[in-house]
């Protein structure tokens, strides 16, 4: 009993990573990029990839699957609280997000997560949810 318990365990784990993607740490501002002056409104005003979390900064993850054509952009809450609060409207209570123009991601996210298509999310609305203080915004590839 003991050793099917264990092989099904495995077997479980192997197939969990294989559907697993690319996840890469990031830090971010939330706002318009073609008003980077200021950054109002929704979007992504920067986007970079860093080693470590950044005090002083949102913090997130972008998970990059193409078997499963999507990338996942996770947001910490409690960094947009500290960095960007006038940017929570945007998150609190809400089921999806709209970007309002096309925001190309850098191109060492491409490197990185060694797809083979550009990276980009395109203007439109996406789906939202929000799970134990992270928001979490699905876009397809």
């Amino acid at each position: 009993m003991k050793t099917i318990f264990l092989t099904a365990l495995v077997a479980l784990l192997v197939a969990a990573t294989s559907f697993a993607g690319i996840v890469i740490k990031v830090t971010l501002s939330i706002g318009k990029k073609s008003q980077p002056t200021t950054c109002p409104n929704f979007g992504f005003c920067d986007f970079s990839i860093n080693t470590s979390y950044q005090d002083g900064s949102v913090n997130g993850t972008l998970d990059v699957n193409e078997e499963r054509g999507s990338m996942i952009i996770a947001i910490y809450e409690k960094d947009i609280l500290k960095v960007q609060p006038d940017k929570i409207v945007y998150f609190k209570g809400k089921d999806s997000v709209i970007f309002s123009e096309d925001f190309v991601l850098p191109t060492e996210f491409n490197i990185a997560s060694k797809v083979t298509k550009p990276l980009i999310i395109k203007k439109g609305n996406y789906p939202l949810t929000f799970n134990k203080g992270i928001y979490y915004i699905e876009f397809p590839l």
